[in-house]
């Protein structure tokens, strides 16, 4: 299969449907529909064998593409659905215009702008306008489209059986026909793309390893922001330091070690190997954090720093302390320029490969400060965009009055993202299931919901986006119960024992240690109704909250009981990293440190799976496993509440995360009032 711009996808997914126009309602959205055909591989034939192949039997069976669950295609993306005054089916867009700036808020400094070792959110919001993959997963379609890569080929392999994977031969299946035999297409020479197609017989001892092999064409004339070409080298140094294990990039590290190897004949190709399919292997391909080894890579001649024979240690070091790491060095369209106590800029860049995309505003300004700060600089009019809007806020006369109205809109929309408290499964007091679900009994979600997110907030019961093909919405969420939360304790061997109103079990207090980020109003609302709840069942919850920087360095040592946080994802993920007993230990995603034999193997069977309704099944039994387990109290799946500037428009609600492009955006004259 050989796709390209311009190629139709192979599948495609349904996204939640399009926002409501006009005043914001309170109420939940709607299911979407659900899972249609997966693609097949698609085979153009030429060359001798041709007719061969057209008088063989019918197929039996046609080698199907890796990929997630399928869907039906989406619904196009409304912009501007809230603005006021504007009806999409009815008016059209201002023409789009060049120049001027947007200032954007930003709620925490990332530790660094280089996504392979700072795996934040913002980091890759931010990446998003300042750098590129081999592949662009499209906002509105979630369709994979080459980006740095011209155009790529998905091949199987043919491998002994027991033999080592990295030796296979790798073909491009045509089909398997009815005698078991093996029709393939084959290059007619080194360098064509002219191919014949070839029927190999079935082998003893042979098997196809199915959408194994990438292969991906490089584009001609791309150039990293400093002016140094782009090529092979650097995606080759990218997967070295992937697989460097000194490099701090656990979070990242277990999806490219299914990729077993890696090559490149010349600067203009490179190819990947897998182990065996991998459902989300173009999501790898998107994510790729590449880097440019001209300014990294110790044993490249054009870096200034450069040291032969480096070792990996040495090489790790370097790339963790670099100053490219804060004024980053990228692919994309808009180019760092500032990194200040307050905000990062960037700016246009003219030397973007794809300048029909590359973006309409001049600068980007991402202004950081807390939430209670932003609202304050929105309504003076120093902000454009705010997406962190409290419910108080929203729905309150500040966004009524005239300083808002004057200059902004508000709107609303739900992404794959979702609100959890972590428990530390390490720790002696949080290891039986029974005490971790009586925990999560102790918190009254419905009145939460209601009062505080006014009835829009959705309960989650995995990790999986809520609208997309992956979660099972007839899993139900445990109830708000603090007499049987107390049974549940007492049957763990926790009551209280010295009547001192606290349970106790072998002469310790049931006391626990509760992580919450500091400057998030929300999370400290939340931290002391559940704190309330649970002394009334005898347990004691230490609230202790940090900013960001001072928190995330204690997930990454465990140095937690119980923390509260929210994970951002792409509308399928693979829960390898959030759950397998591979990533239990170390500075990954398994922040609850869950290790269960069950769960490893429906996560391994979910990840070769290619099946639509196998899959959909497997990530149902996955659920509800860990749900059964509660390494996680799951919370809430929240909208984003924004408020965007009358001058901005195109102002487009996607899904995948941030929710937003901005180089979509353009600015014009604000309306008069």
């Amino acid at each position: 299969m050989t796709l390209g711009p311009g190629t139709p996808s192979f599948a495609r997914v349904e996204r939640l449907r399009s926002f409501m126009h006009g005043i914001v309602q309170v109420a939940l959205p709607r299911a979407l529909g659900r899972v249609a055909a997966a693609g097949l591989f698609l085979v153009a034939a030429c060359g001798p064998e041709e007719v061969a192949l057209a008088q063989t039997p019918k197929p039996a069976e046609q080698a199907p593409a890796p990929a997630a669950v399928a869907q039906k295609p989406l619904a196009p993306v409304v912009a501007d659905a809230f603005y006021p005054g504007f009806d999409p089916k009815r008016d059209k867009l201002p023409a789009p215009v060049d120049g001027g700036r947007v200032v954007v808020h930003l709620p925490n400094f990332p530790k660094s702008l280089n996504y392979m070792i700072d795996n934040s959110a913002v980091t890759r919001r931010m990446w998003n306008e300042m750098h590129e993959g081999l592949l662009r997963q499209d906002m509105a379609t979630w369709e994979y489209v080459p980006a740095l890569a011209n155009r790529y080929e998905v091949l199987d392999q043919l491998v002994p059986e027991g033999g080592d994977v990295t030796t296979g031969k790798e073909v491009k299946i045509g089909h398997i026909d009815d005698a078991g035999d093996v029709w393939v297409e084959r290059a007619v020479s080194p360098g064509r793309r002219t191919v014949q197609r070839v029927k190999i017989p079935k082998l003893p001892g042979q098997r196809l390893l199915p959408g194994t092999v990438y292969d991906f064409e490089l584009r001609q004339g791309v150039h990293w922001q400093d002016g140094a070409d782009f090529d092979a080298r650097d995606v080759m140094f990218t997967m070295r330091c992937l697989k460097n294990r000194f490099v701090e990039c656990d979070d990242k590290r277990a999806q490219f070690d299914k990729i077993v190897r890696f090559e490149s004949a010349e600067p203009s190709h490179v190819k990947f190997f897998f182990a065996q399919p991998y459902f989300l292997a173009r999501n790898l391909f998107d994510g790729m954090p590449i880097l440019p080894a001209h300014l990294y890579d110790l044993s490249d001649e054009r870096n200034p720093a450069k040291k032969p024979g480096a070792s990996d240690e040495e090489q790790a070091r370097f790339i963790a302390e670099h100053p490219a790491n804060r004024m980053w060095v990228g692919l994309g369209p808009y180019k760092m320029v500032e990194w200040s106590d307050t905000a990062i800029v960037a700016k246009r860049w003219d030397g973007y490969y794809d300048q029909q995309n590359g973006g309409h505003v001049d600068e980007i300004v991402w202004r950081m400060m807390n939430d209670t700060a932003a609202m304050t600089a929105l309504l003076e009019g120093q902000l454009d965009f705010f997406d962190r809007m409290k419910g108080e806020d929203y729905f309150g006369a500040r966004t009524e009055s005239e300083a808002f109205t004057s200059r902004y809109y508000k709107g609303y929309s739900y992404g794959p993202q979702f609100t959890y408290t972590a428990w530390n499964m390490a720790r002696e007091q949080l290891k039986d299931v029974r005490v971790r679900t009586a925990l999560g009994m102790c918190f009254d979600w419905d009145a939460f919901i209601a009062s505080y997110y006014k009835g829009l907030a959705q309960r989650v019961t995995g990790e999986q986006f809520l609208d997309g093909p992956a979660y099972d919405k007839t899993l139900a969420p445990l109830p708000f119960d603090l007499e049987r939360a107390r049974s549940m304790l007492a049957e763990a061997g926790w009551y209280d024992r010295d009547n001192d109103g606290i349970a106790d079990h072998g002469g310790q207090p049931l006391s626990i240690r509760f992580l919450y980020p500091s400057n998030n109003p929300t999370s400290e609302l939340f931290a002391q109704a559940f704190q309330a709840n649970l002394a009334k069942v005898g347990v004691t919850l230490k609230l202790e909250s940090l900013e960001w920087g001072a928190m995330s360095a204690q997930v990454h040592k465990r140095d937690y009981d119980s923390l509260s946080m929210g994970w951002i994802t792409p509308p399928v993920v693979d829960p390898e990293q959030a759950w397998h007993s591979k990533t239990s230990q170390g500075e990954t995603s398994n922040h609850a440190g869950l290790s269960d034999p069950d769960v490893d193997r429906l996560i391994d069977e979910i990840q070769v799976e290619i099946n639509p309704a196998r899959q959909k099944q497997l990530f149902s039994n996955l659920q509800r496993r860990v749900y059964a387990l509660q390494p996680y109290m799951f919370g809430v799946n929240v909208p984003r509440k924004f408020a965007m500037s009358k001058r901005v428009r195109n102002l487009e609600c996607f899904v995948l995360d941030p929710g937003y492009s901005i180089r979509r955006w353009y600015v014009i004259e604000r309306p008069k009032k």
